[in-house]
């Protein structure tokens, strides 16, 4: 390739795609739809493929265009944040920090955290995204989010992230005051029991599938499972459920007034990690955000 793209060919590369067409594409960013056209060939002439095609559902990329449309995404957002870095060591501006993290980490550490952060740095912008880390890491390795927390193994850990160990935290079953089960103090005395049982393709509800699998598989009524933690106290509160929370939970969950943690002990424990690129390194906003994190979690009472 003689010629590298021009950063504004990328820029408009990515709006079409976000946009799906043209048309939206030159009213996002203020131009003609020539100039879009224009741009997009541009770049394809550069590149020497075909991007997009128009097809019956609109446009769609081609396999290189898929190709070219994660990479290029990548070099954008990572120009972004040395420029971000740059005016922050400029002292023009203070920064920005987006983290992502799962509902253990928003009713816990988060709140201080950030209330802290934004007295030293009033003008610094925080992104938080509540999410699993299963939904956390692709937009991690995107460049969308400068650092995740959850649970993953060493083994498991994609090769291009740096896992970094912060807490561990044991789980504990929750239940309704009046839940008939609230007094349970083995999992046998639990096989009869309305269960929700959290779920996703990763991090620690995996561990709790590998400790308990044989156990849900002996229970009277097949469970409901779901990743929502708004859900899951639904169906605590209103319906007689059981599930399984973080212990920390407890009491930013207010157990102590409808809830009550069952008297079994012999429940996993999770190990919580914050996660963040190899390749790209944090800006200094990030580091000092994520500085403050460690010593909340490090100080915090999981137990």
């Amino acid at each position: 390739m003689k010629y590298l793209p021009k950063i504004q060919q990328l820029k408009t590369f990515q709006e079409v795609i976000r946009r799906g067409s043209i048309r939206a594409a030159a009213r996002a960013l203020n131009q003609s739809q020539p100039a879009i056209s224009r741009a997009i060939k541009e770049l394809e002439h550069t590149l020497n493929t075909q991007l997009i095609v128009r097809g019956a559902k609109g446009m769609m990329l081609t396999e290189t265009g898929s190709a070219f449309a994660a990479r290029s995404q990548l070099i954008l957002e990572e120009l972004q944040r040395a420029a971000d870095e740059i005016e922050q060591i400029s002292q023009y501006s203070q920064g920005s920090v987006s983290v992502g993290f799962s509902s253990l980490i928003a009713l816990t550490v988060f709140p201080q955290a950030a209330d802290t952060f934004k007295s030293q740095f009033p003008q610094a912008n925080i992104h938080a995204k509540e999410a699993q880390l299963s939904t956390l890491l692709p937009a991690l390795r995107e460049g969308r989010l400068d650092f995740a927390i959850g649970t993953l193994t060493a083994e498991t850990t994609p090769i291009d992230l740096v896992r970094e160990p912060l807490f561990e935290s044991p789980f504990c079953i929750i239940a309704h005051r009046d839940n008939p089960f609230a007094q349970a103090k083995s999992l046998e005395e639990l096989k009869h029991a309305k269960w929700l049982i959290p779920e996703t393709d990763m991090g620690y509800y995996q561990q709790l599938e590998s400790a308990m699998g044989n156990f849900y598989h002996q229970l009277s009524q097949s469970p409901i499972r779901t990743d929502s933690v708004v859900c899951g106290l639904s169906l605590v509160q209103q319906a007689q459920y059981l599930t399984i929370v973080a212990l920390a939970m407890r009491e930013p969950l207010g157990l102590g007034n409808t809830l009550c943690a069952l008297p079994i002990d012999d429940l996993p424990t999770a190990q919580y990690c914050v996660f963040y690129s190899q390749k790209s390194p944090l800006t200094l906003t990030a580091r000092r955000f994520l500085d403050l994190l460690r010593w909340e979690c490090q100080n915090y009472a999981w137990e």
